[in-house]
């Protein structure tokens, strides 16, 4: 995947269609001797913007459970496939 490639994101629930940014910034984690990349995403979408180009609303990517004591949903951290579209 290179900078400005359609990628797609998807989840348990849901998929988004998105333009990549390949940045140094965003250092893959080493886990139990694995590489696990991170993907970042805006949580701002879900209309269509100026270009006249589609956003997808990310947060239907995001898990149905949260913290039971604070009744917190889990909008942080989850697991996504990530492939070029």
């Amino acid at each position: 995947i290179q900078k400005g490639d359609w990628v797609k994101v998807s989840s348990k629930r849901a998929w988004i269609k998105a333009r990549a940014v390949v940045t140094k910034r965003v250092k893959p984690l080493a886990i139990n001797g694995k590489t696990v990349h991170q993907v970042g995403i805006p949580l701002h979408g879900g209309w269509v913007n100026v270009s006249g180009e589609k956003q997808f609303l990310v947060n239907s990517l995001t898990p149905f459970v949260g913290d039971c004591n604070t009744q917190t949903p889990e909008y942080k951290t989850f697991l996504v496939n990530i492939e070029k579209a």
